[in-house]
């Protein structure tokens, strides 16, 4: 037995609600919902910009929690552009379902009605700071690992409509039997541990620090630094989320009628980033994904502008060109990117998409 193994419980912590005090330049709201309040963090811009620039949501992933934005929130914010991070129920300070009710009833579809209530919030907000009025093209959708396969299908069922989608080390659209076999290679271990010694307790997989740091992050982030991130983590998480993503679960062609705004087919709103260390996604994954993204912007957009859309080599779906569909590889990171050594660098790829949009 590791001697950094984390003690698996089968209830919510009994930390406090507030799970970290926060900088001061970011507030905490709770978002109330008919079962209990959702965690929402909110950064707005240091400097003033007429018009208000775009808004950006930031959603976790499986095990995550809206703090881990914090680093995204002060950057963007810096820069002009209000952001958010939510926290789905069953994670940072959220209201905390039974562990049968997080792990076995909640899957996908219904985390993705927490992401509406949170990016209803949002719009709520922002149309108040701007004067009344917020247009869909307004608010950039980015979402995490779990949270990218969960941005996707919120948008796949049509449940919003935004300005961009960031798809950041996000489940693929194709399902997650690959996402699985890259952990299985990475931890030979997980089955076994899952299913007879931990009784298939959800953190079993990262039920301790050295799990955590192989699976989350580059070989080279500091011990120090994944222990102060291991405390923050949910004490369990749902299984039918990622469950319900292991096969096809997106029509990428809804996704792409979800986003509003396509005026030129040269111009990205959606942009898909990969961890070059990442060892779950992994870019062969994500590349994958962009090239199906990329195949069915070509056919939205031939529907969309008809004659006007030329087929070049330029837009096909192996192409390196950001025509309609950004990829982009930060290079050094493992899967959290946002959080791992080369994070400003990934920040510094989502700016220049969204500012180009």
């Amino acid at each position: 037995m590791s001697s950094d193994k984390h003690t698996l419980l089968f209830q919510p912590s009994s930390s406090p609600g507030n799970p970290l005090d926060l900088p001061p330049d970011i507030t905490r709201h709770y978002i109330p919902t008919p079962l209990g309040t959702l965690e929402l963090l909110s950064a707005q811009p240091s400097i003033s910009s007429s018009p208000r620039k775009k808004a950006i949501l930031f959603q976790h992933g499986g095990f995550g929690y809206a703090c881990v934005w914090l680093p995204f929130l002060t950057y963007f914010s810096s820069r002009g552009h209000p952001c958010y991070a939510l926290s789905l129920r069953g994670h940072g300070a959220s209201w905390k379902p039974s562990f049968f009710s997080l792990v076995w009833r909640y899957g996908k579809d219904t985390m993705a009605l927490d992401l509406k209530c949170g990016l209803e919030f949002v719009k709520s907000l922002e149309k108040e700071l701007r004067g009344g009025e917020m247009d869909d093209e307004d608010l950039v959708l980015v979402g995490h690992s779990a949270g990218g396969g969960l941005v996707q299908r919120f948008l796949s069922r049509g449940m919003a409509k935004v300005g961009g989608a960031v798809i950041l080390a996000g489940f693929p659209n194709f399902g997650g039997l690959g996402v699985y076999w890259n952990w299985f290679k990475l931890d030979p271990w997980f089955a076994p541990r899952l299913y007879f010694r931990d009784m298939w307790h959800p953190r079993s997989p990262l039920s301790s620090t050295s799990l955590v740091h192989r699976a989350f992050f580059s070989p080279e982030y500091p011990v120090g630094e994944v222990k102060k991130f291991e405390v923050l983590m949910p004490e369990y998480e749902s299984l039918v989320w990622p469950l319900g993503m292991m096969f096809s679960f997106v029509n990428v062609g809804n996704v792409l009628k979800s986003v509003v705004g396509w005026r030129d087919e040269r111009r990205a709103r959606v942009l898909i980033i990969a961890g070059e260390k990442d060892t779950l996604m992994g870019v062969g994954l994500m590349r994958k994904m962009a090239a199906d993204y990329r195949q069915q912007f070509i056919n939205f957009a031939k529907s969309l502008w008809g004659a006007r859309f030329k087929e070049t080599e330029e837009n096909q779906p192996e192409s390196s060109d950001q025509q309609g569909v950004g990829f982009e590889v930060i290079q050094g990171s493992g899967h959290h990117i946002q959080n791992d050594l080369h994070w400003e660098e990934c920040a510094q790829k989502i700016l220049t998409f969204v500012d180009q949009l």
